[in-house]
């Protein structure tokens, strides 16, 4: 469901299997955003950190706030993270 609703409006859509990555390239600009419906801490923890030390935001999908105990994730820069 997540991947139509944002596949009709996105360019493209890379899945490549690991969190830890996908975080990182948002922190560093090469994605402008990454959600998931189910992870761990353990898979977030340090992605999270890195996009929020990058400027970018980091919340649950529903938009509330993201903490250690939060599954779905959505990261995002800036620009992008409320349209999302």
């Amino acid at each position: 469901r997540g991947m139509q609703a944002v596949g009709a409006r996105a360019r493209t859509l890379r899945m490549l299997g690991s969190a830890a990555i996908m975080l990182a390239w948002v922190g560093c600009g090469r994605l402008s955003a990454y959600f998931e419906c189910d992870l761990s801490a353990w898979d977030v923890a340090a992605g999270a950190l890195i996009v929020r030390e990058a400027g970018g935001i980091v919340t649950a999908l529903d938009g509330s706030e993201h903490t250690i105990a939060t599954r779905p994730l959505l990261a995002s820069n800036t620009a992008s993270h409320a349209e999302l």
